[in-house]
């Protein structure tokens, strides 16, 4: 901790008081560098319905995760259950014009992933991250399957989703998930034990606590985000195919890391990094394409800003991966 002295004011900076200052900078930063680089082009009428579009799936995904992440862990295989969620409402509500029976069906097929996630590596003795590799290779074939059978790359509907693409409706879900998981994550013993299973889960299962338990709740938490995130996807393309939901796990995690989320989990996790770091990372992408920045060269320099973060952020002696 380094101690400092403005006009005989003195305050004391730690490493809490850099991430915050790096996480808040980072977004600062990003809007001010893409909003000269795009003239001015970030923030006109169009181009903010495109961010808040983006900014609603990556939030509410971003804010289940932070249960996962604040335990250590990590679910890889969010991108390809999106993927398969995306077709199987889209062929629901063709066939039944029904959003509802859509996302139900969904809901209850990722709140099964979550309880696999959380209580099956356990009982199998197994970290978390290797049933997620399971589910995502279980998925990606389950969504390969489903576009054979479709006989086309990709499945459309008709149905109008203007209710659920509207911006206050997108604006109000980021809202209400943002506040359910502020509470969970700061006054109930879901976020207490996530953050105490990170810190020390040898230490959390000593203490009494069934951290079997609330692993298996903290995934079906995610998994309620992803059902929600993929009516909201589903509804801004209106169509799915074979690369639906690529990429999105990753995304995530850069998003979190942005927001100052340590890899590692525990008592420095906080709600707020998955805010921060979604709009960073959305404004990020979004800037860098209105600069005129091609698709291979965007996933690069992605690729190597989220290194230098983790090099920069998430350094611990033990090592920095998720368990």
């Amino acid at each position: 901790m380094k101690e400092y002295q403005i006009n005989n004011y003195k305050f004391q900076l730690n490493k809490k008081h850099i991430s915050l200052i790096a996480s808040y900078g980072g977004l600062l930063f990003c809007i001010v560098v893409f909003t000269i680089l795009s003239s001015g082009r970030l923030w006109n009428t169009y181009n903010l319905g495109v961010l808040v579009e983006s900014v609603c799936v990556y939030a509410i995904l971003a804010l289940g995760a932070v249960f996962i992440y604040s335990m250590g862990y990590m679910d890889i295989s969010i991108g390809a259950q999106i993927g398969v969620y995306c077709i199987l409402i889209i062929s629901i509500v063709n066939k039944t014009g029904s959003v509802v029976l859509g996302f139900l069906t969904v809901l209850i097929l990722a709140m099964i992933c979550g309880v696999i996630n959380g209580a099956v590596a356990v009982w199998l003795g197994l970290p978390s991250i290797v049933t997620s590799m399971f589910l995502s290779s279980l998925f990606t074939g389950i969504r390969m399957l489903l576009m054979e059978n479709s006989g086309s790359n990709s499945v459309s509907t008709e149905y109008n989703f203007e209710f659920w693409n509207s911006t206050p409706v997108m604006v109000a879900a980021i809202i209400l998930i943002a506040l359910v998981s502020a509470y969970f994550f700061k006054y109930t013993k879901l976020g207490k034990y996530t953050k105490s299973i990170g810190a020390n889960e040898l230490a959390t299962i000593q203490a009494g606590v069934n951290t079997t338990r609330w692993k298996v709740i903290a995934y079906v938490f995610l998994g309620f985000c992803v059902a929600v995130a993929t009516v909201f996807l589903t509804a801004r393309t209106g169509t799915a195919g074979k690369g639906t939901g690529d990429g999105y796990a990753m995304d995530v995690m850069v998003a979190l890391i942005l927001g100052g989320m340590p890899l590692s989990g525990g008592m420095k996790s906080k709600i707020s990094s998955a805010l921060i770091g979604t709009f960073t990372y959305v404004i990020l992408t979004n800037g860098l394409t209105l600069a005129g920045v091609e698709l291979t060269q965007l996933n690069l320099i992605k690729a190597i800003i989220f290194i230098v973060v983790i090099l920069l952020t998430c350094r611990k002696k033990e090592g920095i991966l998720p368990r």
